[in-house]
């Protein structure tokens, strides 16, 4: 059977894994309806920095006791057969239950193990470049990916699977200061019985938080954020979602009015809040999409925030280690710090725009050539809901995507898993030919 696209997946993480199982799967539905002749499976190339594929910076930097932040059965590689992380648990002898919150070390085993046997079976269809991607061109024949040891690779289309940015930092004058906490051997710089301050109050910081106090007794650890606002906690059995926001994009007010009406509805039934917040996640891109601009710009500055805490939970295991710390009194949380009061200041805010200039090569080179913009917000790249990125003038040529917190701005929601997966089912749809 002949081979089919050429796609370049940039990037090794968990999302170049998701985009290429989609890629797979699609295929595979396609050669189904329309015949193997017909539908001739794809060519994958991923470039990867490091030789192993899947781990990427959230699962192959995390502590042994991080753990994921959905449960395990939310966490399947393939849309079409969601036990599939369930059962390779058990097949390595881990019994794991839908409900449990998994180390993400053990989450980055797994993907690293499906794109193995992914390449395995695929008798060199697929296959991993070991180097960084510093361009990508495109043009009506095609596109093209340079690497920066001189390799260049020739694709019908590309897929920017980059990765987070570090955090957008400032001087602080604290004697120490560490930007990035997830930079290899970052944390490692921290003395012994240390005065620490992390600024930021989300997710990063009770990583940090609880990897800090089990490596040092004495060690003293202050939070700040603007809003002092803590991740929320996940329920200790999944609850079934509840209804959503169905219908036709509305306008933010009325958004809210839903979110606040269904809140006091699931109050009077007896039903947790939790649950309406999952109903209404894979409905928000699609609302996002058909909002106003200001719409988004009142989202971004007056709810967002209190959305996240709400949507991106902590398991309670963790949530009871971090409470402990703050019992205990080895963690403190404060509306205003001085850096100059600590010995060391650890910036826990998350990443920033993967629109920054100066942290990737390949991202200051598209930008100075303008195929790829920032969209309105500054919050990732502009693109559509496909993830298909936009040039500078507003145009798309259906050769370069964009997957994971790039496309922050342009579908808000596209961090977590379950997103991931929805934008990998889409691009291997615009990706794959339908005759």
């Amino acid at each position: 059977m002949a081979d089919g696209r050429t796609i370049v997946i940039i990037g090794g993480g968990a999302s170049a894994v998701y985009v290429a199982v989609a890629l797979e799967e699609q295929a595979e539905r396609a050669r189904r309806q329309t015949g193997a002749d017909a539908a001739p499976a794809p060519r994958i190339t991923i470039v990867s920095a490091e030789p192993a594929v899947g781990r990427g910076l959230a699962y192959g930097r995390a502590d042994a006791h991080h753990r994921l932040n959905s449960p395990a059965g939310k966490m399947s590689v393939t849309a079409g057969d969601e036990s599939h992380f369930l059962r390779w648990c058990a097949e390595h002898g881990h019994e794991i239950a839908a409900g449990d919150y998994v180390p993400r070390r053990l989450f980055g085993d797994y993907l690293e193990d499906v794109f193995a046997c992914l390449v395995e079976r695929s008798g060199g269809r697929v296959r991993v470049v070991q180097g960084e991607a510093v361009d990508v061109t495109t043009d009506a024949s095609g596109a093209g990916v340079a690497l920066a040891d001189g390799t260049a690779l020739d694709a019908d289309a590309v897929v920017l699977a980059i990765g987070n940015p570090p955090p957008v930092t400032w001087p602080t004058g604290a004697p120490l200061q560490l930007d990035d906490p997830w930079a290899p051997g970052a944390l490692d710089a921290i003395p012994v019985g240390a005065r620490v301050l992390m600024i930021g109050t989300g997710l990063t910081m009770v990583d940090v938080a609880t990897s800090l106090a089990r490596r040092d007794d004495g060690i003293s650890l202050t939070a700040t954020s603007r809003h002092l606002l803590l991740p929320r906690v996940h329920l200790p059995e999944p609850a079934a979602p509840g209804p959503g926001l169905g219908g036709a994009p509305r306008p933010l007010g009325r958004l809210a009015a839903e979110l606040r009406a269904q809140l006091r509805e699931a109050e009077a039934a007896g039903v947790p809040w939790q649950a309406v917040i999952d109903g209404m996640r894979p409905d928000l891109m699609r609302h996002w999409t058909g909002m106003s601009l200001a719409d988004r710009r009142r989202f971004v500055a007056h709810f967002a925030r209190r959305w996240d805490v709400h949507r991106h939970r902590m398991a309670g295991s963790v949530h009871d280690e971090l409470s402990g710390l703050v019992d205990a009194g080895r963690l403190r949380f404060v509306a205003r710090a001085d850096p100059a009061d600590y010995d060391v200041v650890v910036f826990c805010t998350g990443p920033g725009a993967v629109t920054t200039r100066g942290w990737s090569r390949l991202v200051d080179h598209l930008l100075d050539k303008g195929r790829i913009a920032p969209e309105p917000l500054g919050l990732g790249l502009d693109a559509d809901e496909n993830g298909e990125a936009r040039a500078a003038d507003g145009t798309s040529d259906g050769r370069l995507f964009a997957i994971g917190h790039a496309l922050r701005g342009a579908l808000w929601e596209t961090t977590a898993i379950g997103e991931i997966r929805i934008l990998a089912g889409r691009i291997a749809a615009a990706l794959t030919p339908s005759s």
